[in-house]
């Protein structure tokens, strides 16, 4: 009888750790730069689908105005791909968008991927289920909406090399 109650106490022991071993692992904590981020991605993209272009426009980082201002200079043209509005006659505009991940990248930006349905003006269809990555990050204190990708995401080397002067300093 002494060994059987030795055994019970032992599996009594055991069970509760083979419990933890099948139990899910808790889901990763966002940090509040991604949750954030995820924010702004949501009302820049809630804005383009409504086609309030000044309310878009005031999320996007100064740098890239300035960018967009001067394709408009130089090729007589708005064509960027943070220039929704003028995608919007020429070639696409957005019907619909999820976003589907989030990750820190280097520089403290943060990377939001989405996965947008957009109708294609001169085939007059829907593609859906286009990826694309938006790069935000925080100058002056301000959070903005830096780049946009299509088909591709912001490795952090094109980042540091693309994007130089763009973010406040990220104390190490």
């Amino acid at each position: 009888m002494k060994m059987r109650s030795r055994w019970l106490v032992a599996f009594g022991l055991l069970l509760p750790l083979l419990a933890l071993g099948q139990a899910e692992a808790p889901a990763e904590e966002e940090s509040p730069e991604v949750k954030a981020a995820k924010e702004l991605v949501t009302k820049y993209l809630t804005a383009v689908k409504a086609k309030k272009w000044p309310e878009a426009k005031k999320l996007l980082h100064p740098n890239t105005l300035k960018s967009i201002a001067e394709r408009k200079r130089r090729l007589g043209k708005e064509d960027h791909p943070m220039a929704p509005w003028y995608h919007e006659k020429v070639s696409y505009y957005l019907k619909e968008f999820k976003l589907t991940a989030a990750r820190a990248a280097t520089m403290g930006a943060v990377v939001v991927e989405t996965s947008e349905d957009n109708f294609q003006v001169e085939e007059k269809g829907l593609a859906e289920g286009e990826l694309a990555s938006y790069l935000v990050g925080k100058k002056g204190g301000k959070r903005y909406l830096v780049d946009k990708k299509r088909g591709e995401t912001f490795s952090d080397d094109s980042i540091k090399l693309g994007y130089k002067g763009y973010f406040d300093p990220v104390a190490q």
